[in-house]
Parts: structure tokens; C-alpha cells; sequence
């Protein structure tokens, strides 16, 4: 362990549920109070996913720089990537990178089948106004993508890009550069496991998916954990939402 790392402040359950829930409920407001408004007002529901569900994930980017220099850090990049354990990867680090795809792609192809059995559940049922591509009760339709015909639609690559960005940054830097290390500090071995429950209740704004989330915010959060490199989450979290991306791109050049 480096000095940097002696330096760090613990950090309490409470206070790290604190840490996710605020921005849970901004992306939860997003999706469910002002995406309806938008779209009564003929707003497209691509629009408002682009702007209010990626928001607080630009909120959550800036935080972890507020939080860093909170803790009496010097704006140094050296200081910045050995606070935030951005250590250069090793071979080591690339096949857990590896295999955390794999293992998501594994767990979705088993999973996804029980997500659509509770997105069937009242109380875990997605919105109707949610378009197919995040509602497992809707049927796909041909060149509509988040209920929007993307086709030559070249600025929701630009604007999809600066979201995917954030939404991975912005969890990334907070989550697991700033807040695992803390509760690591605090909790030593079962930090992983604490980090990775609330991560995934975090994403309860995709509740009929939360069941099939839950393994994955596990296995990220120990290989983060085990590793001392946030850079592994980066990557492959990196990579796993920018999946959908391509999909955006191939229909927007079709």
C-alpha cells in the first residue's frame, strides 16, 4: 500500500448509500417525471434520454474531482491517477478485463430470459413509454431506435458519444476511484461486496433488470477491488455500454 492510499479517509455504509442515492434519484426523476412531460409536449423520448438521463452522470464526473480536492489533494496527475488507482495495466489486468466480458455476456444470455419473466410484474414492469430497446414487453421495430427513426441522423452519434463519456467516467472516477478505495479503508476484505450490493440497487431506476445486474456490479467491484486498478473498471464497463452505441451507429449510417 503507498502513502497515498494511508492518506485515505474511510468512508461509512451510510455515508456511500448517501453518495449513490442522490444521483439515483436525478436519473430516476429524469426517466419517470420529465421524460412523460417532454413527451406529452411531442418531445421525441431519445431527446430526453439524452439530456436528462445522462445529466446527473456529468454531475457524478465533476464530483469525484470536488471530492478529491476536498480530501487536501494537489491538482498533479500523478497525485490524480495514484489517488485514483489509474495504474498501467498489466496482463494480468487485461484478462480480467477479459473475462468480466465474457463472463456479462455468459450471465446475460441466462439472465435476460428471467429479466423479461419480471419485467412482466407490476411493480417491476418498465414504463409503457419506454421504447423496446430498454422495455422487454415491446417488440422491436426496424430502424426505430429509442423510439426514434435515427436514420442520417448523424448528431445522436455526437450526443450519444458525450453520454456514454460521462455515464462511464462520471461512475467509474466516483464509484470505484474515489468511494471503493474509502470504503476499502474502512471495511478492508468486504468492501467489495458493500460497493458492489449499493452499485447495483443504484441501477433500481432499471428494475425489472435489477436481478441480473446485481452479478455483474459484484464481479466488477471485487475485480476493481482485487486488482487496485480503476482503470479495469473503465475498460470494461467501457466496452459493455458501447455495445448499444454500435447499434446507434449502424442505424444512424443505414
Amino acid at each position: 500500500m503507498d502513502n497515498n492510499e494511508i492518506a485515505i479517509k474511510p468512508i461509512s455504509i451510510i455515508k456511500s448509500i448517501w453518495t449513490f442515492l442522490i444521483s439515483f434519484l436525478l436519473i430516476y426523476i429524469g426517466l419517470y417525471v420529465v421524460i412523460p412531460i417532454l413527451l406529452s409536449k411531442e418531445i421525441p423520448f431519445l431527446v430526453g434520454y439524452l439530456i436528462f438521463f445522462y445529466l446527473p452522470f456529468v454531475l457524478l464526473f465533476f464530483t469525484a474531482f470536488v471530492l478529491y480536492k476536498k480530501e487536501g489533494n494537489n491538482w498533479n496527475l500523478t497525485n490524480f491517477k495514484s489517488r485514483l488507482r489509474l495504474k498501467p495495466l498489466k496482463v494480468i489486468d487485461w484478462i480480467w478485463i477479459i473475462g468480466i466480458i465474457l463472463s456479462f455476456l455468459v450471465l446475460n444470455t441466462f439472465l435476460t430470459p428471467i429479466a423479461n419473466k419480471v419485467a412482466q410484474i407490476p411493480f417491476f414492469s418498465p414504463a409503457e413509454y419506454f421504447p423496446s430497446e430498454i422495455n422487454p414487453n415491446k417488440t422491436v421495430i426496424p430502424g426505430i431506435i429509442w423510439g426514434y427513426k435515427i436514420s442520417g441522423q448523424y448528431w445522436v452519434i455526437i450526443f450519444y458519444f458525450i453520454g456514454w463519456f460521462f455515464n462511464i467516467f462520471g461512475e467509474e472516477l466516483l464509484w470505484r476511484g474515489i468511494i471503493l478505495p474509502r470504503q476499502i479503508k474502512k471495511y478492508g476484505s468486504k468492501a467489495w461486496i458493500y460497493h458492489g450490493i449499493i452499485w447495483g440497487f443504484w441501477h433500481f431506476y432499471w428494475k425489472w433488470n435489477f436481478f441480473t445486474l446485481i452479478p455483474l456490479t459484484l464481479l466488477l467491484s471485487f475485480a476493481v477491488y482485487k486488482r487496485k486498478n480503476t482503470w479495469i473498471g473503465i475498460i470494461s464497463h467501457g466496452i459493455l455500454n458501447f455495445i448499444p452505441f454500435i447499434i446507434i451507429i449502424i442505424n444512424v449510417f443505414k
